[in-house]
């Protein structure tokens, strides 16, 4: 794998990356690079993802084993909506992080699903752009190796200023070696750890990504912006009550059973395709909170 060598005070002269207010980052500095130190093969700039974890020799060794898997690949670098990293950064002779192309004036999907200011109806596209770069990644047939991206929030996702949405931060997806990543979603949701076939976990009860874990997190994307709560921190009667209570406002009964196959030992499904039945002008009844108003659900669940 290429590698850009650069010395402390060269790091020291960098600008940080403006990110939106309300997207925290929680592993890593984001430094713009100059030209003159790497650029793309089309001549824009590039940003340093300089790591935490660097003086971690397990999880730099992880994250180089999947940088460069994902690089050898060129079923996965054909993918143009996956931003993968393109160079090892050294810092003093240390791998430091990575850098990748840096899209000129992105917005983050998580803050743009989270805007209440936003209608559902504006939100839906973007929503189905995700299940298709699902959907575009699950069909590569690498004999080598299989993407997961394990960690698939939507703070993992920005929008190109053309609007397209792409995937980034993919030193964190898993390739079926070393140690999973935690899931935003997956670690919240105890009912899932009784299908122990379909959500299996490691020596240390992290559950394995695989396309069922990943559909699943897409799944709970949805359903949370269309309820506008987390719905998988909740228990399960009061899920299969929502579930209920979007199917009397008027959500396709096909969409509803997808949710229902979640927790039983059946694969997941993409419900990107079915994202267009969604009755957007029905979109207050759908909230969380007027479901609990109808209920009468306590703060308690």
């Amino acid at each position: 794998m290429r590698v850009i060598n650069l010395r402390m005070h060269q790091v020291r002269r960098l600008k940080e990356l403006e990110i939106e207010k309300g997207v925290l980052n929680t592993e890593a500095l984001l430094l713009v690079l100059k030209k003159k130190q790497a650029k793309t093969e089309k001549g824009g700039r590039m940003v340093f993802k300089y790591l935490d974890a660097q003086d971690d020799p397990k999880v730099m060794a992880s994250k180089m084993y999947t940088v460069s898997m994902l690089n050898s690949s060129e079923q996965y670098k054909s993918i143009d909506k996956l931003i993968l990293p393109e160079f090892a950064v050294a810092v003093d002779q240390k791998i430091s992080g990575f850098a990748s192309a840096l899209e000129e004036n992105h917005r983050n999907v998580g803050r743009y699903l989270n805007d209440d200011t936003i209608s559902l109806q504006d939100k839906l596209p973007y929503l189905k752009q995700i299940g298709e770069i699902i959907q575009e990644v699950e069909q590569v047939d690498d004999n080598n190796f299989r993407m997961q991206f394990g960690d698939l929030n939507e703070y993992n996702f920005i929008l190109s200023e053309d609007d397209k949405v792409k995937a980034v931060d993919l030193d964190s997806c898993y390739l079926g070696q070393g140690n999973p990543p935690i899931s935003y979603y997956l670690k919240q949701d105890k009912d899932i750890y009784s299908l122990k076939e379909k959500y299996k976990t490691d020596s240390h009860g992290v559950i394995i990504p695989t396309d069922n874990t990943d559909l699943y997190c897409y799944s709970m994307m949805i359903l949370s912006t269309l309820a506008k709560e987390n719905i998988f921190q909740y228990n399960l009667n009061v899920y299969y009550a929502y579930l209920n209570h979007l199917k009397e406002v008027g959500v396709d009964i096909e969409l509803i059973k997808q949710y229902h196959h979640l927790y039983v030992p059946i694969d997941n499904q993409n419900p990107k395709d079915l994202l267009s039945t969604i009755p957007v002008e029905k979109e207050k009844e759908m909230e969380f909170k007027e479901f609990k108003k109808q209920y009468q659900l306590k703060e308690t669940f």
